[in-house]
């Protein structure tokens, strides 16, 4: 009686619980990306779909229009490290305010009248040698700040940009600067 269990057992481990895990070796999984301090993971849509990573950084400035109303302006420089798409992109967001630091919330793509003035606005450039080294600017989209403080700035992002020969490319993804 003993040996019966034991040669069942063995039969059991051995040959059914290999199959199982061989059953489901085809199934798709879903990765959830780690999002670690100063990194950025977005998808970039371009006829093909990349997984694009990198390096983040932010700088806040105080900057006062022409006609003295005051800008809470935020820039985020996203610098890829990623052997498959090396790129380049400049995200800023500048709202109308009287402190530096910008508030949660939404910002859409707006028109920028000028460089030099700031405005209520959302404005990105994006550059890659791959994608044959002409810039992107924003077309349409916008950005989500979910943290804000003065060591570092969350969100997410979802943009269309469009080079000057009317060719475009959608980000997507999440962020966290330090």
């Amino acid at each position: 009686m003993y040996s019966l269990a034991i040669k069942l057992m063995k039969i059991i481990i051995l040959g059914v619980f290999p199959l199982l895990l061989i059953s489901s070796a085809g199934k798709d999984t879903k990765l959830i990306p780690l999002a670690l301090n100063g990194t950025y993971m977005l998808q970039l849509e371009e006829g093909l779909l990349y997984n694009v990573s990198g390096v983040i950084s932010f700088n806040t400035a105080m900057e006062t229009a022409a006609n003295g109303r005051c800008f809470s302006v935020l820039e985020l420089n996203f610098l890829g490290d990623d052997e498959v798409l090396p790129h380049h992109m400049e995200v800023m967001v500048s709202k109308e305010s009287n402190t530096s630091t910008l508030p949660l919330g939404n910002y859409k793509v707006g028109t920028v009248d000028s460089f030099l003035n700031p405005s209520n606005s959302l404005f990105a450039a994006f550059s890659s040698d791959v994608l044959g080294e002409q810039l992107y600017f924003t077309k349409n989209g916008n950005i989500r700040i979910t943290h804000f403080c003065k060591t570092s700035v969350k969100g997410t992002l979802s943009l269309v940009l469009e080079n000057q020969v009317g060719k475009t490319i959608r980000i997507k993804g999440d962020f966290d600067a330090r």
